[in-house]
């Protein structure tokens, strides 16, 4: 690496640091709160969690100068990487919640924040993976970098998407491509968090998909964990992946049994810079596969959902450009009526039953939208029009 872009990345490094030490009283804070909603669930976590927050404001920078204190490495050598990285994750969550409170720039030093909590990642996952041999112990450290690469090609392939629908498409490619599953589904929230509609899907009917309109009530486990998270800390809530062992025990049957849902995992779709989640991703192995999940996916089942969190919300609320807010026609009041039901995830069939009109009727509206918004099809005429707040 040249010196010059060595010395800026140091700069980079040093600025984020700059960040935590100017926010340190509010920063300490909400992490103890943070730790003792952690600790009302899990004892173990807010260990992990509180022993990195105290690691990570003794150094500030992840490598240079002396360990704060003997034993400390040795100490987060024991903890098992997932939940290291997990608390790490809270960590810059909360340091992009209180830039956005107090900071007039804030959108310029989030790069810089994110940036030094990689470098954490990294130095971790290599320091006491060296650490593991010194002290003897079969380390679940050791090999986990690998992750990394996946996130990597990851990021790499969605960003190559245009539009909207590229980018769902991609994602849902890349989450199967790059990880162990055979079929991905990605679904959007909407109203509040308590409904997800169906955007693409991979290895699976993307009509069957597009048409889902899940209601999270009706689905008691997702519910209850929703819920709980929502009561303590809304920092962390949505974040960790959900692995289903059995989906017929969790499930209503008219999303098992066409599907052939047998073990999942929902991962969320989140941006952390915004503390908040836009929707999830559903994993498996195809119809009546049975598997149990290898944990040390979730590092790079909880990234690969930022980095689609953060992909998908940029054109989702990208403001309208002008050519779409000054030149398209105008829909007419049925055309937005047919829309909404589509956003809904009706079919033409539904749509036309409940405007009380013609199969043809419908196709006529949905056409003459289509080229109104100058879109290439349904799913992408619908995002457009969530975009340019046409329907809600």
């Amino acid at each position: 690496m040249s010196k010059e872009l060595n010395d800026h990345l140091l700069r980079l490094l040093h600025e984020a640091a700059d960040i935590l030490h100017r926010y340190a009283a509010e920063l300490n804070r909400e992490w103890k709160r943070i730790g003792e909603a952690l600790g009302k669930r899990n004892a173990r976590v807010q260990e992990v969690f509180s022993t990195l927050c105290a690691f990570v404001q003794a150094r500030l920078l992840p490598y240079g100068g002396e360990h704060p204190a003997n034993g400390q490495l040795e100490r987060i050598a024991v903890f098992h990487p997932e939940m290291v990285i997990f608390s790490l994750n809270l960590m810059e969550n909360t340091v992009h919640q209180v830039l956005k409170a107090h900071a007039s720039a804030a959108a310029a030093l989030h790069p810089a924040v994110r940036y030094l909590f990689f470098k954490w990642n990294e130095w971790l996952l290599y320091e006491v993976n060296e650490q593991s041999f010194k002290i003897g112990g079969d380390s679940s450290w050791k090999k986990e970098s690998l992750w990394k690469d996946a996130v990597i090609l990851f990021n790499e392939w969605i960003l190559r998407a245009q539009t909207f629908e590229e980018s769902a498409a991609h994602i849902c490619f890349g989450f199967s491509y790059f990880l162990p599953f055979t079929r991905c589904a990605l679904f959007q929230f909407v109203n509040q968090e308590s409904t997800a509609i169906g955007l693409h899907g991979y290895g699976v009917d993307n009509g069957q998909i597009q048409r889902l309109r899940v209601e999270l009530d009706s689905i008691p486990m997702l519910k209850e964990s929703v819920g709980k998270l929502k009561a303590e800390v809304h920092e962390f809530r949505h974040f960790r992946p959900i692995y289903v062992p059995r989906a017929s025990e969790q499930f209503p049957r008219l999303y098992v049994d066409p599907f052939g849902l047998a073990s999942l995992v929902i991962v969320p779709v989140y941006v952390p810079t915004e503390g908040r989640m836009i929707g999830g991703v559903v994993l498996d192995r195809g119809p009546g596969r049975f598997f149990s999940i290898d944990r040390r996916l979730f590092p790079a089942l909880m990234k690969f959902g930022q980095s689609a969190g953060e992909l998908l919300l940029k054109l989702i609320e990208a403001p309208a450009r002008k050519k779409d807010e000054g030149e398209h026609e105008p829909l007419s009041p049925r055309e937005i009526e047919v829309l909404k039901l589509l956003a809904d995830g009706a079919s033409t069939s539904e749509a036309a039953e409940q405007l009380y009109l013609s199969e043809f009727t419908v196709r006529d509206y949905i056409s003459s939208a289509l080229r109104k918004l100058r879109a290439k099809n349904r799913t992408e005429a619908v995002a457009k029009a969530l975009r340019l707040g046409l329907i809600g």
